[in-house]
């Protein structure tokens, strides 16, 4: 008997019946659910005996993969495994595979994953890697282009393909997307990780709470533009962004204005004139009835008691509550703030 036949008896010794844990319909509410660990073993190695898996060496390799213990491993785990029997199977999974283990400023070569022909499981796996890589290396546009082309019904672990593709839609300030996308992932997905769902929740209300034209707003698309010129792209969505990030900032300024304009009143006509008013431009401040100009000895401070700078102790204990109270895209401008300030020179000895 061939090897490729006794994979695939392997491989229907431990099927299991499909679909059992997937809503019917595709709607909204339909609950989105892992898949089993024994049907995710069965059709990984369905996939792998259909790829021309021969070689003895690496059929003992993926079979020792997938001993599954009698406790089952968790969706994220079972993803690994089936990744890695990809790489082991597939030459050209292999080389996409780990063009995603390491950074880069460049997007990987994804053109396996436009192949027409490709097995629908192995298809919709694999591409849930590579997207999921692209949103941890900051690639989020590229990263939406793999999500929205994922069938759910047929990945291992839903609930991750759901979170990063909700982290994309966030970062990309995609309001409406993106409170979607936490909706399905906070109340129709089952097992899902607490860490993703405590993220998600924060992202949920910090999507909820986000103002359009608003100065936060703005502070976002600048990061956004900042992070696209790091990977070197500087062509015309992101010149058109910077166009609409000056054109928000003179709406607030001048709103602003507006404000600060028609806040006061322009009372004339026959009231009791105010004494303490003037047409013109303060003078040095006086005590009401003393002639002196009320000057006084400029002190030099010094620095001996840490004024400016504080200890490394103090310092890491202030980027903590930074992290703790404010959102991330605020502590770059912090720090470099803080960077400016220490550095400007004293005034005086």
């Amino acid at each position: 008997m061939k090897s490729s036949q006794v994979l695939y008896l392997l491989a229907a010794s431990v099927a299991v019946s499909l679909g059992v844990v997937r809503a019917a319909d595709d709607g909204e509410s339909a609950i989105i659910a892992p898949l089993p660990a024994e049907q995710v073993r069965s059709r990984t190695l369905d996939w792998a005996a259909s790829a021309g898996l021969a070689d003895k060496a690496m059929i003992e390799t993926v079979g020792k993969l997938w001993a599954l213990a009698e406790e089952s491993p968790s969706p994220e785990e079972l993803h690994a495994r089936a990744v890695e029997t990809f790489r082991i199977v597939s030459p050209e999974a292999e080389k996409l595979i780990t063009a995603c283990q390491f950074g880069t400023l460049t997007p990987p070569d994804a053109s396996l994953l436009s192949k027409g022909e490709l097995e629908p499981f192995f298809a919709a796996n694999l591409r849930a890697h590579v997207a999921r890589f692209l949103a941890q290396s900051e690639f989020y546009d590229e990263a939406l282009i793999q999500f929205d082309q994922i069938d759910l019904s047929r990945t291992i672990d839903p609930a991750s393909v759901l979170f990063f593709k909700a982290v994309c839609q966030h970062r990309l300030l995609m309001k409406t997307e993106g409170l979607k996308t936490i909706g399905q992932l906070l109340n129709n997905t089952t097992e899902v990780p607490v860490r993703f769902r405590t993220v998600a929740e924060l992202m949920q209300a910090d999507l909820a709470a986000l103002e359009e034209k608003s100065l936060n707003e703005v502070s976002r698309m600048m990061s956004d533009v900042e992070r696209r010129l790091r990977f070197g792209r500087g062509g015309e969505q992101v010149q058109k962004v910077e166009e609409e990030i000056v054109a928000r900032l003179d709406e607030i300024i001048k709103k602003i204005e507006e404000q600060q304009g028609g806040g006061g009143g322009g009372g004339g006509g026959d009231g009791p004139s105010n004494s303490n008013s003037s047409g013109g431009p303060a003078g040095d401040s006086r005590v009401k009835g003393s002639t002196a100009p009320g000057e006084v000895d400029e002190r030099d401070i010094g620095r001996k008691s840490g004024w400016g700078s504080l200890p490394p102790k103090e310092q890491a204990k202030a980027r903590n509550l930074i992290d703790r109270e404010l959102p991330p895209h605020y502590r770059a401008a912090i720090e470099e703030y803080l960077r400016k300030l220490a550095k400007r020179p004293a005034t005086r000895e």
